[in-house]
């Protein structure tokens, strides 16, 4: 195995070294609640906030937390938009990602890849899969957010993370997923009554979520 490859367990072997003799990061609050700046309505409808039990919040380990549902009329499930902020990713506080959540609870991943979502003359790259369980399919994009960063790859998020909690003493970063239902048989056809391809909707979505999420998290430090 060529050296490169050993550089970003080294970066992180280095980095927890450094993070414990200078000391954990502090929570970050929000500078606004995520209720207040995300979208409330899509496609011409009021979003609906859906119930997260107590169990949940705890295990999730979030300071903060959206889950709202958009009706596009949709015969199986609303486009769901989940957003779970993490003031700290210290001990039980840790982000738990889609890539391994979904998949534990029987989604199976049929195709992997990135996308580019383009906002503010700015282009930055998602994570799309297509899953399946059972006879339904959706369609999942989502990324990490905080620290004036938009993150698709977990590996690299990890070592801005350790890199940040370094030098900054802050390690706060925001979980986005979008899941848009999928018909059975064609990921191209029309979701519901909206006329548009799942692509589509996620794609309009993620480019609202973004930039509107940025007024709810804190200054890049």
């Amino acid at each position: 195995m060529a050296w490169p490859s050993y550089v970003p367990s080294a970066i992180l072997g280095l980095g927890a070294a450094a993070t414990i003799a200078i000391g954990k990061p502090q929570p970050t609050p929000l500078a606004h609640p995520l209720a207040t700046t995300l979208p409330e309505s899509y496609w011409g409808k009021a979003a609906e906030n859906l119930p997260i039990g107590p169990d949940e919040m705890r295990v999730s380990g979030v300071s903060d937390l959206l889950y709202r549902g958009f009706d596009v009329g949709s015969p199986t499930s609303p486009v769901l938009l989940y957003v779970g902020y993490h003031a700290t990713q210290q001990g039980d506080a840790r982000m738990h990602s889609p890539s391994m959540c979904l998949p534990g609870a029987g989604w199976t991943p049929s195709s992997a890849s990135l996308v580019p979502i383009r906002f503010n003359d700015t282009t930055v790259q998602v994570n799309r899969y297509i899953m399946q369980r059972d006879k339904f399919r959706i369609l999942v994009y989502y990324w990490f957010q905080g620290r004036g960063r938009v993150t698709a790859g977990e590996t690299e998020l990890k070592i801005n993370t350790m890199l940040d909690a370094l030098l900054t003493r802050r390690d706060e970063e925001a979980l986005v997923r979008i899941v848009v239902p999928l018909d059975s048989t064609d990921i191209n056809a029309p979701v519901g009554t909206s006329g548009l391809p799942a692509d589509t909707l996620a794609v309009q979505l993620s480019t609202t979520v973004i930039p509107a999420l940025q007024h709810s998290l804190p200054p890049a430090p």
